[in-house]
């Protein structure tokens, strides 16, 4: 019974935080309306984009670090005037391209949109190259990389915090695959005429479980907010609403017992889907006839409250 109230009170806190972007669409629909409603017109030069994400974007306290490594270099302004790049280039430190610049970010806003752009030590950025994303066998790994460091041999402690690469695949350390996977998810979205397909399909189903793995959180939507403020007020929508990967580019229309109560059909029962339900009950939100079939808890052919009661034990239930 603790537990229920728990969910009831989380349920109703969330209400009035979650967004879900393109209500009832699917694959192309969705494509298509995350082209219309999420690409900037106005991104900064490369060197502006470069100066706000290291004097403010990815400025922790005049510390600018590495996406892959953690490595940090310091701005000995803080970041608030003086030659940033040119004074983190001096300690190692410049400017990923998740999406490689050779693979279709090597011009205009594709360059410079900040949604894809990281802080990256200058020897594991040229490590990474244009290589894919994916997962590395440890004894497979050429090289290790975590802060300055790079080794040839598996780390004895921390090796989650350590990238890996081999010739032809890179894998980041393991508390940044999330981050990285929707804002691959992102290029290849909304720059969709430039980025190259072959790259994108080599690696989309590992970083779909990257997204499942490593969810959003604070600082993620924060980063992306920030950036939205020079570019439009346009936010990376795949970190606003976690279904879009899945709705976007995984979705199968399927109901079978596993699947009840799984309304976004990202292969997870949990509070997002009670939400759907209860703005559905409350005509806030619109299902598509299949989300209202696993919707239907009781498949009596009728949403209401019984569902939602229902849906909170089977979470309840699972845990």
């Amino acid at each position: 019974m603790r537990n229920f109230f728990i969910y009831i009170f989380i349920l109703f806190t969330f209400l009035f935080s979650q967004e879900e972007i393109g209500s009832g669409l699917i694959e192309d629909n969705l494509i298509n309306y995350l082209q219309n409603n999420y690409t900037t017109s106005n991104t900064s030069s490369y060197t502006n984009a470069r100066n706000i994400l290291y004097g403010i974007i990815d400025n922790n306290n005049g510390y600018v670090s590495c996406i892959y490594t953690n490595y940090s270099g310091y701005l000995s302004s803080g970041g608030s005037s003086g030659d940033n790049i040119g004074e983190l280039y001096n300690q190692g430190i410049n400017c990923e391209h998740l999406w490689p610049q050779s693979l279709g970010a090597s011009n205009g806003n594709a360059k410079s949109d900040m949604h894809h752009l990281r802080p990256c030590k200058d020897n594991v950025n040229s490590t990474r190259s244009n290589k894919p994303f994916s997962e590395i066998n440890d004894y497979i790994t050429d090289t290790w990389f975590w802060l300055e460091y790079s080794s040839t041999s598996i780390p004895t402690n921390n090796i989650d915090e350590y990238s890996e690469s081999t010739s032809n695949i890179f894998e980041p350390r393991e508390d940044v695959k999330g981050d990285i996977a929707r804002a691959m998810f992102y290029f290849y979205t909304i720059y969709n005429n430039v980025a190259n397909e072959n790259f994108f399909n080599d690696q989309k189903e590992v970083l779909y479980e990257w997204h499942l793995n490593d969810p959003v959180n604070d600082a993620e939507i924060s980063r992306t907010w920030s950036i939205a403020s020079y570019q439009n007020n346009i936010p990376n929508p795949f970190i606003i609403d976690e279904t879009l990967i899945y709705r976007a580019y995984f979705y199968e229309e399927q109901i079978n017992e596993e699947n009840i109560g799984d309304v976004t059909q990202d292969g997870l029962v949990n509070i997002v889907d009670i939400v759907l339900i209860v703005n559905y009950v409350i005509n806030t939100q619109t299902l598509t006839d299949n989300q209202i079939e696993i919707a239907d808890i009781d498949q009596n052919g009728t949403i209401n409250i019984i569902d939602i009661v229902a849906l909170i034990s089977i979470i309840i239930g699972e845990e």
